[in-house]
């Protein structure tokens, strides 16, 4: 186990021997840090929060304060980050309320970039990427893969759909379906992520098929069982489902697309 001298560590700390702490780093009592964490000076654990495996904290980072909401009085909640995740330097990320989860998550092999917050009762997904500021209000669920811009803001609530995109400074007040786009204040859909499908290496058939999902349900607005009919074979695809099964769900609806022009 490597702690520097200079860190306060309190007692009841569950530190794994193979963790480095830094100097004037802080850790609270009911902290558990993982194997192979790396925690950088002045990173700040606090609270009933647990880091995974591989778990890398940079300066000024702070996990497990108490949330910015009114309404917390103290409960026992609780902050958990999964393993490869990093956190960089500024960022905050809050236990969780009696009103909501108590146990907001970070997922693994994600990247929580400088000055990011993570809200209080907040989910956000295996290997979701966080740019510079962005930040998540109380409440909100990220899906995995999601990428957030720079200085984009999401409303308490909403729901950010797997492999979507938020550009830079968007600011999103509606959920944003599996693998769209959405730019602009009061964030409008700006079309699919065809270049992360690529990335990904999606066959033709399923890419088709989201194309003409968004078609249907996005660009005419039709409900989701006329959408189905309309799709006819394509409707079967998982990606498509799970399409059709975030519509569905949904509770803050979903963004106009913002037109041309």
């Amino acid at each position: 186990m490597s702690i520097s001298p200079l860190a306060h560590v309190e007692e009841g700390a569950q530190i794994d021997p193979s963790a480095v702490i830094e100097p004037f780093t802080t850790i609270g009592a009911h902290a558990v840090i993982g194997a192979n964490c790396h925690l950088g000076p002045h990173a700040h654990v606090t609270g009933r929060t647990t880091l995974g495996t591989g778990v890398r904290v940079l300066p000024f980072a702070s996990l497990g304060e108490i949330p910015p909401d009114l309404k917390f009085s103290g409960e026992p909640a609780r902050l958990v980050v999964g393993d490869n995740t990093t956190i960089h330097e500024g960022a905050t990320l809050t236990i969780g309320t009696a009103h909501g989860r108590m146990e907001p998550t970070v997922g693994s092999n994600c990247l929580i970039m400088s000055y990011c917050h993570v809200g209080h009762d907040s989910v956000v997904g295996d290997g979701v990427i966080m740019a510079n500021g962005a930040q998540l209000g109380g409440h909100v669920t990220v899906h995995d893969g999601a990428i957030l811009g720079a200085l984009s803001g999401v409303h308490q609530f909403c729901v950010i759909g797997r492999r979507a995109f938020l550009a830079g400074g968007a600011k999103v007040t509606q959920d944003i379906p599996p693998w769209c786009i959405a730019q602009g204040d009061r964030a409008r859909l700006v079309g699919l992520n065809v270049e992360r499908m690529r990335r990904e290496k999606l066959d033709k058939v399923t890419r088709k098929a989201l194309m003409a999902v968004y078609r249907s349900c996005i660009r005419q607005r039709l409900e989701p069982a006329a959408a189905k009919e309309q799709l006819g074979e394509l409707a079967q695809n998982d990606e498509v489902q799970g399409f059709f099964a975030f519509l569905e769900a949904s509770e803050r609806g979903i963004p106009l697309e913002r037109q041309a022009g």
